[in-house]
């Protein structure tokens, strides 16, 4: 049986986690519940402020410096998301899609990539065609209750308070790109 690509049995997973993470060449990341809190608002003349975690931004640099590809699709066009992912050199942005899992089809074609060699980090049911696709399934921990059973990494923080940080620091540890972690 599998959940999300990933075999379910009771023999020690940890080997098939890591094994993984290693085929990791690309990063999909889900805007609002993920890269943000998930909170929406709006000043009085009607732009949209939303926060990013700064902790975040830095390790979706370091993960496109160690060389994986970032990209980002969300099903909300947003000024304030395009600035934020301009100013940390995400190239690959996809904001207003409708059909998430028809873009990640096309960023694979992109790419010349496998699912297997694809993360991705949702948190709703939108992103479930594609979790159920990529090699490497991943949920904040305030994800809906059907990902966080599911999902082969659920990261133990909130959606734009660290959880995009704690899973590229899980994947560039375990490639041996991390250059901040000395093994203990």
């Amino acid at each position: 049986m599998e959940f999300f690509g990933i075999p379910t049995s009771n023999e020690d997973t940890s080997k098939k986690y890591k094994e993984a993470i290693k085929e990791v060449r690309v990063i999909i990341i889900n805007v609002d519940g993920v890269l943000t809190d998930g909170y929406i608002q709006y000043t009085e003349s009607g732009d949209e402020i939303k926060t990013f975690y700064a902790r975040d931004g830095f390790a979706i640099r370091e993960a496109m410096k160690q060389g994986l590809k970032v990209t980002v699709i969300s099903e909300r066009p947003s000024r304030a998301t395009l600035r934020r992912l301009i100013e940390l050199g995400v190239t690959d942005i996809y904001l207003g899609i409708r059909n998430k899992f028809e873009t990640y089809q096309e960023l694979k074609v992109l790419y010349n990539v496998e699912d297997k060699e694809c993360l991705y980090i949702g948190d709703d049911l939108s992103d479930v065609p594609i979790l159920e696709r990529v090699g490497f399934p991943c949920a904040p921990i305030n994800a809906i209750e059907y990902l966080r059973n599911r999902v082969a990494y659920l990261s133990p923080y909130e959606g734009g308070k660290g959880c995009v940080r704690d899973i590229i620091e899980t994947v560039l540890i375990e490639q041996g790109k991390w250059k901040y972690y000395k093994e203990p």
